[in-house]
């Protein structure tokens, strides 16, 4: 075995192109399913020991009468109950700090840098604002005319995903624009007289709906949210369910497509070296031994590959560890890379590449001595497809093409699978860039109001003006998805429902958004069951019309009908929507939204998202690139007898490249057309199921000029691609055919 081993580094020097492309495609594939999984791993082991040690909150809720004896009602019905107090203060350069009081039993901060609170002149910031704007300890900060260091930075549980309001735009999360901040309960005793107070409600047996029964029968509630429908909560949850999907599928594909590259080159290798094999094999060396030798390469390649993306993985974990950490807020406890996934990363390549090359190589050793050292060349034998097509007529280099093309498809299998890869991660990019330009534009489109007031009561009188409206939360009947019910007066002329025709809806039926009709499968004339949140009452409604928007998941109605269905006066309302800016006390606003502010927050989100977008094509094109090259470079070298002896026969270097890489093109055309259905019957799939918990769906969009773009990028990385192969024909000499005929 040692004595064939040596044949192994001469192997290695003549296929230099496979060996090191290999290697790089197996360690991309390696460090992505270890640092994504390992990342999941320890996000998911800090989130959980986070909502554990800050008591995270089973609901948040408002109620319409005091607690007569809140301590015996706590005690009665197993619950822990706290208020929390908070107020939004505007700090110069456009960011509004929501400040919350310190809470001693619900929703406690935890501090993940610096120490707690110890004075009313101190303060926590967010550690999503502090990583954005870079924040340093120590640093004083005014709010509302009363100067507070931080000492430390926090995370709060229900502000996990710290976006300033829980529907319609407000979901974009903008750090540099909104965070949050705690003070000592005596601070915010003086930064504002009568503040916003909410209900926080945590249930010791794990039973919501039995609390909110409880609260109903005791107190009332006029506002009811459960922990798993607060946006701030599920939409980081959603978006790591979101990036779980992809941490294993993403680096099997490319491990796949690395195993048939290797195990197409050693078939290659093998036919290419079939004398010499056979000469072993009748002096005596046994099939197995010969296999064994030929997987050796490939193992090498496949641990190098693995050891070098593990290795890598550990060094990007940290930073990537504190990217998410700092997006989410979350507390970072654990920063390792697990044992398991380790393992896995160094094991599965192995797994995965040599069994495939062991097959091809079983199948082509196994032949008696004679028949393996009969030619050295591939069998000229035409197949039935060759046959079956008479490649009689035209001129030569095209019948040779034809053939190449014919005889060489697993090569070109090969070639339209990487191009599909490839394909698909650029249209990715495409497509995520046009479905969010759709949302965008979705979200503003017919809004014709620039502030929303959703009140902490109802009210029957409107002294602060704007077109007032009702609006309440709803749940669907397995409490899955929580969505708004929007009452709009007769008149109302500032939020326009329009179909699919772009026709206004008239309100006067019950109109359900396109996001709601996606989760639900919802069409006009469905029966939609639901609850209401606050109450638990079941209602039935019928969908009368659909209108065009993916932002929020909600139904409009009129608002008298609602009213109805809520038991509250015909007449009242607890929103306000206004073109103006509205004197309302904030005592009474539960929560204010500024469509201005909701555009800012797109657009900040919309730059970073392209920049991500870009180093997703960056990484299509290299995994493209390295496929493309292999598949060429074999193309070259399976036909090197030939390209020597056309050499001899005066064939120009054009003529050659044309003859024997010209039938690339069509199998790269057909990989980036197939890649177009994949991508959009995916895309739509994963984000059915990451946003079937959450308020708003994401239009799944591609758009004619980001295909041809996207196209334009595949050619271009296929021609450079075609450059290493070309320069491999311009090397055959005309004495390779010379020789191969004195042998």
């Amino acid at each position: 075995m040692n004595t064939l081993l040596k044949r192994l580094p001469r192997t290695a020097r003549s296929n230099q192109w496979l060996v090191y492309g290999s290697i790089t495609m197996v360690l991309l594939a390696c460090m992505l399913y270890v640092s994504l999984n390992a990342l999941l791993v320890d996000i998911g082991q800090s989130r959980s020991r986070f909502e554990r040690d800050s008591r995270i909150e089973s609901a948040t809720f408002l109620p319409q009468r005091p607690f007569t004896d809140l301590a015996a009602f706590e005690s009665d019905r197993g619950l822990t109950i706290e208020r929390r107090r908070e107020v939004d203060a505007a700090v110069p350069g456009g960011l509004t700090l929501r400040v919350f009081e310190q809470t001693e039993h619900i929703d406690l901060p935890v501090v993940t840098a610096g120490r707690e609170v110890q004075a009313d002149d101190e303060m926590l910031l967010g550690q999503t604002v502090a990583t954005a704007l870079k924040v340093p300890l120590g640093t004083t900060m005014a709010l509302l005319g009363r100067s507070f260091t931080v000492v430390g930075f926090a995370s709060v549980p229900d502000y996990m995903y710290p976006i300033r309001t829980t529907d319609d735009a407000g979901i974009i999360l903008d750090p540099r624009a909104f965070g949050i901040a705690v003070v000592t309960p005596a601070a915010l005793d003086t930064l504002v007289q009568v503040p916003l107070t909410t209900w926080h409600v945590r249930a010791i047996d794990g039973n919501t709906d039995k609390a909110r029964q409880a609260l109903a029968e005791t107190v009332g509630l006029t506002y009811w949210q459960d922990i798993g429908s607060n946006p701030r909560y599920t939409l980081a949850t959603a978006k790591l369910e979101g990036a779980a999907s992809v941490s294993t599928s993403m680096p099997l594909v490319i491990l796949l497509l690395t195993s048939l590259l290797l195990a197409a080159a050693q078939g290659r290798i093998v036919r290419m070296q079939r004398n010499q094999l056979g000469t072993l094999k009748a002096l005596g060396y046994s099939t197995r031994e010969l296999v064994l030798q030929e997987l050796f390469l490939p193992a090498v390649i496949a641990s190098s590959g693995s050891v070098l993306g593990v290795l890598a993985s550990v060094l990007t974990m940290r930073p990537l560890l504190n990217f998410m950490v700092s997006y989410f807020s979350i507390p970072l406890y654990v920063a390792t890379v697990p044992w398991k996934t380790a393992l896995i990363g160094l094991v599965a390549p192995i797994f995965f590449v040599v069994p495939a090359v062991a097959l091809v190589a079983v199948r082509l050793l196994g032949q008696p001595p004679a028949k393996l050292m009969q030619t050295t060349a591939i069998s000229t034998r035409p197949g039935l497809l060759e046959r079956s097509l008479h490649l009689t007529r035209g001129s030569f280099q095209n019948r040779f093409a034809m053939r190449a093309a014919i005889r060489g498809l697993t090569r070109l299998g090969l070639l339209m699978l990487g191009a599909m890869l490839a394909g698909y991660l650029l249209l990715f990019g495409g497509a995520m860039r046009d479905s969010m330009d759709t949302l965008v534009r979705g979200a503003f489109k017919d809004v014709r109001f620039n502030y929303t007031y959703l009140l902490t009561a109802p009210q029957l009188e409107n002294p602060w003006g704007g077109e007032a409206i009702t609006m309440a939360p709803f749940t669907t009947i397995d409490g899955k998805l929580t969505f708004q019910a929007t009452g709009l007066p007769a008149t109302s002329t500032l939020l326009v429902s329009r179909a699919s025709s772009g026709a206004a809806i008239p309100v006067d039926r019950i109109i359900v958004t396109r996001a709601l009709a996606l989760k639900l499968g919802l069409q006009p004339g469905s029966t939609l069951a639901l609850h209401q949140s606050a109450t638990g009452q079941e209602v039935t409604l019928t969908v009368d019309a659909i209108s065009e928007s993916y932002t929020t998941a909600g139904l409009i109605m009129p608002q008298d009908r609602l009213n109805g269905l809520l038991g509250t006066p015909s007449a009242s309302f607890n929103a306000i929507l206004s073109a103006t800016s509205l004197a309302i006390p904030a005592r009474d606003v539960l929560m204010a939204l500024s469509t201005a502010e909701s555009r800012a927050a797109f657009d900040s989100v919309i730059a970073p998202l392209y920049a991500t977008l870009g180093g997703v094509a960056v990484f299509a094109v290299f995994i493209a690139l390295m496929a493309l090259s292999i598949v060429t470079t074999l193309a070259v070298e399976e036909e090197r007898i030939t390209i020597s002896l056309l050499k001899v026969l005066g064939y120009q270097p054009e003529e050659l490249n044309r003859m024997v890489l010209s039938s690339g093109i069509v199998a790269v055309t057909a990989g980036f057309m197939l890649s177009i259905p994949l991508l959009l019957t995916s895309v739509a799939r994963l984000f059915t199921k990451t946003t079937s918990s959450i308020s708003f769906s994401l239009p799944i969009r591609l758009s004619p000029l980001s295909i041809v773009v996207c196209a334009v990028i595949m050619l271009a990385t296929y021609l450079v691609s075609l450059r290493a192969a070309r320069s491999k024909v311009q090397s055959v000499g005309m004495a390779v055919s010379l020789k191969t005929a004195r042998e």
